[in-house]
């Protein structure tokens, strides 16, 4: 039975500082914070990038403490859990002190071995669609061993950014997530570190132990408490990294739910009870915290073309505008830089058609299409691989606050997208947070992700969208970068 009063904290470090939000199991948010990290924490020289690891602690233990003073003094926290950066890790001695700094996924330390530890792995992560990156950790954990072998030897732990939180608040650093450990080489499907990594020179005995997301760890000790304002004994739950819980927080629960991300770049998750492996390598699968799986890719497009050829105008002004445009006609590929990951793969795929567009309110318009059919792309290709994206597709980013685009989207997509009303990490975080008390994944979420906004197809577009979806293909087709 919920206390009375029972509310979960989900955590969220990134980059540039921590954020934390206390939700309710009526999905009510009762109180958010953030601290910043320094300029000082972040070093960054050449191809190595690294952050100090005490300054994590003091930004979590600034931001849970800013946190509890904002709860109801009748509020009773029954969990706790924490996301952080993918692939972000640091060496400890015996009593769990930092050898290394904190090595950030973007350090590019060990572009030049990645290959060959892709190769050794390749048998035990390509059920999955893994392929090991220069962003991920074992590449670098790897580097280390080879380019610092004295501290090496003293290393009795990998600690990865999630664990060294989730050590500050309950003193176990010796247990992480799946969705964590993916990307220092271990094998999703059966919750263990291949052997192919000791054999690279990584003793499995530094290794922390590996469970699933929403896992109870351990509770907060008496030196966390007395410093974050958490009562002493909450529980600690496994978290995730960033991707994943960015993917909870959008509302997705069910097997053929689909969260697409439009920052940046398109990044897509979907939810599958199986691994879903694309042949083209543009797919790959993270644990799911229900125990399934989160097959998902990124495009290489997303909307770096607006800030790119509208920096500075009034989006909202132009949007209002373009959608006396619409449908525009036009066939462009707004794609900034060369080469396409999802959902095509072309090393040398280019842009085109949007710069040929003279009027700024069409090009912006036919920009936002170009992305909607890029989508619409990438969802027959889910469906090509065996998994059948479900009648709602829950979105997220920035892109998600022009209800024009939405409106585009959903006309192109023929489906309804809902936004929920929070989505940030530390949402996700929290829904984790909840699962030992909601029993189940798809329980916490439908408890505590609030629904936002749902834009329907527009239908007297639908038609139209059709055609030029087709012509957008062809398009492609005829440059090469796909074969139908």
């Amino acid at each position: 039975m919920i206390p009375e009063q029972a509310c979960v904290i989900g955590l969220d470090m990134g980059t540039s500082g921590a954020r934390a939000v206390a939700i309710d199991f009526g999905g009510r948010v009762l109180a958010e914070t953030h601290a910043s990290l320094p300029s000082e924490a972040t070093r960054v020289d050449g191809p190595f990038v690294e952050q100090d690891p005490h300054s994590w602690t003091v930004a979590v233990r600034q931001t849970l403490a800013a946190l509890t003073r904002l709860l109801p003094p009748t509020a009773h926290v029954a969990g706790l859990s924490v996301d952080a950066t993918s692939g972000t890790f640091l060496l400890a001695d015996q009593h769990d002190q930092p050898l290394t700094p904190g090595v950030m996924y973007s350090d590019q330390r060990a572009a030049d071995i990645t290959a060959n530890v892709a190769d050794c792995l390749q048998a035990d992560l390509a059920p999955y669609g893994i392929r090991i990156a220069s962003s991920f950790a074992l590449p670098k954990i790897i580097h280390l061993a080879r380019t610092i072998p004295e501290t090496f030897a003293r290393c009795r732990r990998v600690i990865h950014q999630t664990d060294w939180i989730v050590g500050f608040l309950c003193g176990r650093y010796d247990v992480t997530d799946i969705s964590t450990a993916l990307k220092t080489g271990a094998d999703p499907g059966r919750l263990t570190w291949p052997d192919a990594i000791e054999q690279l020179g990584v003793p499995r005995a530094i290794l922390p132990r590996i469970v699933l997301p929403g896992t109870p760890v351990g509770a907060v000790t008496l030196e966390a408490a007395a410093v974050t304002g958490l009562p002493r004994g909450t529980p600690v739950v496994a978290g995730c990294t960033d991707g994943t819980a960015g993917c909870l927080a959008s509302g997705a629960c069910q097997n053929g739910d689909l969260n697409v991300t439009l920052g940046t770049t398109l990044v897509f998750k979907a939810i599958s009870a199986q691994p879903i492996v694309d042949p083209a390598g543009a797919m790959y699968n993270h644990r799911h915290p229900a125990g399934g799986y989160l097959p998902g890719a990124a495009s290489s497009t997303g909307a770096d073309w607006v800030s790119e050829h509208f920096r500075g105008a009034d989006l909202d002004a132009l949007s209002r505008d373009a959608d006396r445009r619409l449908p525009t006609r036009a066939i462009v590929y707004p794609l900034e830089k060369t080469g396409e990951r999802f959902p095509f793969v072309h090393a040398r795929a280019a842009g085109f058609g949007l710069l040929d567009i003279p009027d700024p309110t069409t090009r912006f318009a036919a920009g936002m299409e170009a992305v909607a059919f890029l989508e619409r792309m990438a969802l027959d290709r889910f469906q090509e691989l065996g998994l059948s994206p479900g009648p709602t597709v829950y979105a997220t980013g920035g892109g998600a606050a022009n209800d024009v685009w939405l409106r585009i989207r959903a006309t192109v997509n023929r489906r309804t997208y809902t936004v929920p009303r929070h989505a940030g990490c530390a949402v996700g975080a929290a829904v984790l947070a909840a699962m030992p008390v909601m029993g189940s994944c798809q329980e916490a979420v439908t408890r505590l992700v609030r629904g936002g906004r749902h834009i329907e197809p527009h239908a007297a577009w639908s038609d139209a969208y059709d055609e030029l979806y087709q012509r957008f293909r062809a398009a492609l087709v005829a440059r090469g970068y796909v074969s139908r």
